[in-house]
């Protein structure tokens, strides 16, 4: 558990981002309108969203108080307000519908619309949105947050391969907004497994592991493609990396050879930066 000045340095930082909500009642957070503080389009960046539905879960399970979970809810409502929307605001991503919001994915929310860091659709700011869902459904025991990641988790996996059927698939790094094309056609150090950990992590929570068995097999199946998983020294790769490797190193040996792997880049970039 958190010490309170730890927790008060937390809240103050995400207040720096979202505003004083701890003045907020239960009631008045269940109304709460996220501001426009993340640097995104239309104040929706879906990276540091995710992340503030997450620090949001954080604070409830520090604090134990339950308008954190209504402060995350109303942030999950508002990302798919705009970011499920085209940038106009006016229409549904291609592929979804109101019975399917989630249908054509979720924009990254650039402030540009084209060019080299134009918006899109990004396979890692749409994994780590589907982790806060699912650890939403797991706060507030509400299935129906986990089965929104899952609808997402199938919407947006074809649309990030290439040669998906074949026995060698690879991934593409970005896709347009409407999902139409690649944009960067690259590939992702982590996507592949991203994707596999993220994907198994919202079947097991749906109680049907069999639910998104075939996604699953075409991440295995680029993995196995790829060998073993290349660590690089830039500090976002590494963290991800080893928040990856947790997930299994209880009992993968490859987890485990991943983690050691990332502790001694870290180790060493550190020892570097007091030469």
């Amino acid at each position: 558990m958190a010490s309170p000045t730890q927790l008060d340095s937390f809240r103050e930082a995400m207040q720096i981002v979202y505003g004083p909500f701890e003045s907020l009642s239960t009631e008045q957070a269940m109304q709460w309108q996220p501001p426009e503080n993340v640097g995104g389009h239309r104040g929706r960046y879906l990276w540091t969203d995710a992340f503030g539905v997450l620090n949001f879960l954080t604070l409830h399970k520090e604090a134990g108080d339950q308008k954190y979970i209504s402060l995350a809810d109303r942030l999950i409502k508002a990302v798919h307000a705009v970011l499920g929307y085209d940038r106009g605001g006016q229409n549904r991503l291609p592929g979804a519908s109101d019975q399917n919001p989630l249908g054509g994915g979720l924009r990254i929310g650039k402030i540009d619309k084209q060019g080299p860091d134009g918006d899109g659709q990004y396979h890692h700011y749409l994994t780590i949105w589907m982790f806060a869902l699912n650890r939403m459904s797991i706060a507030s025991r509400k299935p129906s947050y986990n089965e929104q990641a899952i609808t997402l988790a199938k919407a947006i996996h074809p649309h990030f391969f290439i040669d998906i059927e074949s026995d060698a698939p690879r991934m593409v790094w970005k896709i347009a907004m409407d999902m139409s094309r690649p944009l960067v056609s690259s590939e992702g150090n982590l996507d592949a497994v991203d994707g596999f950990v993220t994907f198994s992590l919202l079947a097991s929570a749906a109680g049907e592991p069999q639910c998104l068995a075939t996604e699953i097999a075409d991440y295995q199946r680029v993995i196995d493609r790829k060998g073993r998983h290349s660590i690089t020294d830039d500090m976002l790769d590494l963290g991800m990396s080893l928040w990856i490797a947790h997930w299994s190193s209880a009992t993968d040996t490859s987890a485990q050879r991943m983690g050691a792997h990332c502790l001694e880049t870290i180790g060493a970039s550190r020892n570097l930066a007091f030469l």
